[in-house]
């Protein structure tokens, strides 16, 4: 059975789409695109501002790959992602 990923997320998808793209290649890589800066920094978590949400990461050793003006790249073994309004 298929599922819209949309309809998994209890964030509503008005909210969700807002401006930005998040590619997530397995659990030791995300890619955001078009973030709004780091708001935390540590080395079990990362947490961007995105759109009109912020993108919480966790996980253990993880680490900003690659920071750009509207993009970033975490690495590390990812455990969590969040999504906070």
């Amino acid at each position: 059975m298929k599922k819209n990923i949309l309809g998994a997320v209890s964030t509503p998808p008005s909210s969700l789409l807002s401006g930005f793209r998040l590619e997530i290649k397995g659990n030791r890589e995300a890619v955001l695109e078009g973030c709004g800066g780091v708001l935390e920094y540590g080395e079990d978590t990362v947490r961007v501002r995105a759109g009109k949400m912020s993108v919480r990461f966790t996980g253990r050793d993880i680490k900003i790959k690659c920071l750009t003006a509207d993009s970033l790249v975490v690495e590390g073994y990812l455990t969590g992602l969040e999504f906070i309004t």
